[in-house]
């Protein structure tokens, strides 16, 4: 059985995005601290609570030697029309980046944002809104966001 451990969870979200078939939706997170991120991508259905795409990277910090992985998640208009939004109601999206760190690490320091694309009638795609992710974790001076995770 897997053990679930304790992290400091931190959230970046965007408002919720109305969705308009052929359109692409890419979040894209970058580290801009001293140490590595551990960070879940994901798109959320705001009406379905579906949970559209999502995946685990982690981002060493800037200037480190070696590659860094693909710090970003993509998703169609068409995919989260699969999730089940009720057909009366526009659909509405969510990006979301969790930041995860151990309970005595250094401080985190990461940004994201989601860019939407459609296609142009020559077919290539043309950002049409890059929207950039807020802190949604709601913190104040006396408390720390400890959650236990899978």
């Amino acid at each position: 059985s897997a053990w679930a451990k304790v992290f400091v969870v931190f959230r970046l979200a965007s408002p919720p995005l109305p969705v308009v078939a052929g359109q692409q939706f890419t979040v894209c997170a970058a580290n801009v601290g001293t140490v590595k991120e551990d960070l879940t991508l994901q798109f959320i259905s705001v009406r379905a609570g579906a949970i559209v795409a999502s995946r685990e990277v982690t981002l060493p910090p800037p200037g480190s030697a070696g590659g860094t992985p693909d710090p970003c998640l993509s998703t169609t208009a068409e995919a989260l029309g699969a999730a089940g939004s009720p057909p009366d109601q526009p659909p509405l999206l969510v990006a979301l980046v969790v930041i995860k760190r151990g309970l005595f690490a250094r401080a985190s320091a990461a940004t994201a944002s989601v860019q939407v694309t459609a296609a142009t009638s020559t077919g290539e795609r043309r950002v049409v809104a890059s929207i950039p992710l807020q802190l949604a974790t709601l913190i104040n001076g006396r408390n720390t966001p400890i959650e236990r995770v899978q």
